[in-house]
């Protein structure tokens, strides 16, 4: 059966996106290629973390998730790659990965040899280009998750690591204090819709309304399910699709209406 992988960049449609297919399918051209989101936020190795988190369980069982947020591109940061229960993941050491491959159960980690991996995929191009230090989506992590998903073993191409030395970042952050639970954000959707780094395990919505703080400022929230409990032009927290709070606008942008950034503190009350 062909492998498939999950693309996770924040390359925009560009021409980026184009050549990391294009190497895929350079090395093995049964891969199916599925662009999860090639919108991340740009530089949000936070927004990243998000959309792998919330993606990678509705893709096959076996499949290779390639992640590239990758702001320390061509820095000493690595290029790893994690083995799950169930999936792989490849993307750059620096946390964008790390609460998707906890979540399914870390069993083993690599880091990419640069060199290696490209001698291995066999494009012509690698053969006269020297290796990039601002584009490793097209020379190392694209043929190391074409490779993987052909059923190259990772050992052939990259060297065993301790697991515990992955970078962490966590999604999920609750700080409470007095009746107060403070948290960030975590995402930003097309909508505006105002995704924060809190679940149903982290906080319990209360009846009626919640008072949401940013920066000073006080805007006072109804809860609900679903957009459409409140009236056009109305404030609404609910969970979202991905099980983490949300706070939107029906028919509006909360993002622009409470002036909040990715990585913004927020505190819900009470």
């Amino acid at each position: 059966m062909p492998g498939l992988i999950g693309l996770i960049t924040d390359f925009g449609d560009s021409v980026y996106d184009g050549i990391v297919e294009s190497i895929i399918k350079s090395i093995d051209p049964s891969v199916s290629v599925v662009r999860i989101d090639n919108k991340v936020p740009k530089f949000s190795i936070l927004a990243g973390s998000y959309i792998t988190y919330s993606s990678y369980r509705w893709l096959p069982q076996g499949s290779v998730i390639m992640v590239v947020v990758d702001p320390g591109v061509g820095t000493r940061r690595r290029a790893v790659v994690v083995r799950t229960n169930n999936y792989y993941f490849v993307a750059p050491d620096n946390g964008v990965i790390y609460e998707a491959a906890a979540e399914d159960g870390i069993r083993e980690m690599y880091a990419i040899d640069y060199s290696r991996v490209r001698s291995l995929a066999g494009i012509r191009a690698f053969s006269y280009a020297p290796l990039s230090y601002t584009f490793h989506g097209r020379d190392v992590f694209a043929p190391a998750a074409a490779l993987i998903a052909k059923g190259v073993d990772p050992v052939k191409f990259a060297s065993p690591a301790d697991i515990r030395s992955l970078t962490s970042l966590r999604l999920r952050y609750a700080a409470r204090l007095n009746g107060l639970t403070r948290t960030r954000v975590v995402y930003i959707d097309g909508f505006g819709n105002v995704a924060l780094g809190l679940t149903q395990r982290d906080y319990r919505l209360p009846r009626g309304r919640v008072t949401v703080t940013v920066r000073g400022a006080q805007y006072a929230f109804n809860v609900g399910r679903t957009f459409g409990d409140v009236k056009p032009g109305d404030a609404v927290i609910y969970i979202n699709s991905f099980g983490f709070m949300e706070l939107a606008i029906n028919q509006g942008n909360a993002s622009q209406q409470l002036k909040v950034s990715i990585g913004d503190e927020v505190t819900l009350s009470p």
